[in-house]
């Protein structure tokens, strides 16, 4: 089988009736009016208003849900650089700590130096897309209401929302979790990080320039990607929850370990009826053409009663696929391919 090098995936979330990440106020005479971000997607010759959550809005949520799920200390984003000390935000940076803070490891992060600083730049191992909602299953409403005052003519706001299912998909460049590359001016790990913990590293040439690799950079690796994997099974987050409450949990969610980084399991969602469906021929291609890179199963975890051919799912190869529930099936991956 392949080396595990990439654990590549795709989640599924019930939004129905929801308001998960705004997009300010309306402009003209919707200045009274919420509004949820979206793009416009041309379909049958006419563009369709698509709902969707940005990338960074749900990446905070999984970082946020990971902190909290594995007790891990966050690396807290704050002001930096001169007039910070004073309030003044002109640049901001976390920890920039891989080391001590997972979250810097998974995510990673940037600091860019002024003319006597070292700029640390580490790009994420852990890439996303956004969260969309799916074809035939989108619909955007308004919620008219009024703010009752104690005195006086009642004031009038609106809010619009939508009910779909959000489809995203993800890769975490899992052999590069405990690695770090100080490349010329691309600084993974800053001077002071070195030396207070020089004697973690293992210190290896890239043609003249240093690759950092803690000594116990197998366990850090698995003990970071299996933190993660809970956080997307235990997922939580989203805007207006006190008057749009949402589970946001995956309803759906598709993990596999693989050697290549290739995102392949995006666009499997389609509205067929009046629940979503996964699209198996797809998935079945996809499980052929790439049965050289796959390191693991493809692991499938579903809400029960929720997919529309779930019962189809279920029927799929057990040597290939592996069907439980969105829990059951990171609590297999973790025991299986990361102890």
């Amino acid at each position: 089988m392949a080396n595990l090098n990439n654990i590549t995936g795709a989640l599924l979330i019930d939004a129905t009736a929801a308001f998960l990440n705004g997009s300010g106020l309306g402009s003209g005479e919707d200045k009274n009016k919420v509004i949820p971000k979206t793009f416009k997607e041309k379909i049958n010759n006419r563009f369709e208003e698509v709902p969707y959550v940005s990338a960074q809005s749900w990446r905070r949520w999984l970082r946020d849900t990971a902190n909290d799920e594995n007790k891990w200390n966050p690396s807290e984003l704050r002001a930096i650089g001169d007039g910070s000390e004073k309030g003044t935000t002109n640049k901001i940076a976390t920890e920039l700590n891989p080391i001590e803070f997972p979250e810097d490891d998974l995510f990673g992060y940037m600091k860019s130096g002024s003319k006597n600083e070292e700029s640390i730049q580490r790009t994420s191992p852990f890439k996303t897309s956004i969260l969309k909602g799916i074809r035939n299953m989108r619909a955007l409403n308004v919620d008219e209401a009024f703010v009752h005052l104690k005195e006086g003519t009642p004031l009038p706001y609106s809010t619009r929302f939508y009910s779909t299912h959000l489809e995203g998909f993800f890769n975490l460049e899992y052999y590069r979790l405990g690695v770090y590359d100080n490349l010329g001016s691309h600084q993974e790990l800053s001077s002071e990080l070195i030396e207070k913990h020089k004697d973690k590293f293992e210190v290896s040439k890239i043609g003249k320039f240093d690759r950092f690799t803690l000594k116990n950079a197998g366990e850090i690796r698995k003990r970071n990607a299996s933190g993660l994997l809970r956080g997307l099974a235990f997922l939580r987050g989203g805007a207006k929850l006190a008057a749009f409450g949402t589970d946001v949990t995956p309803k759906v969610l598709i993990l596999a370990g693989m050697e290549s980084a290739n995102p392949v399991f995006n666009n499997l969602f389609v509205g067929t009826g009046e629940k979503p469906a996964l699209n198996i021929e797809t998935l079945d291609q996809i499980a052929k053409d790439y049965e050289p890179k796959l390191a693991t199963p493809i692991f499938i975890g579903i809400r029960a009663g929720y997919l529309q051919n779930e019962e189809d799912v279920k029927k799929l190869d057990p040597k290939i696929f592996v069907v439980d529930s969105p829990v059951g099936i990171v609590t297999q991956f973790i025991e299986k391919y990361l102890k």
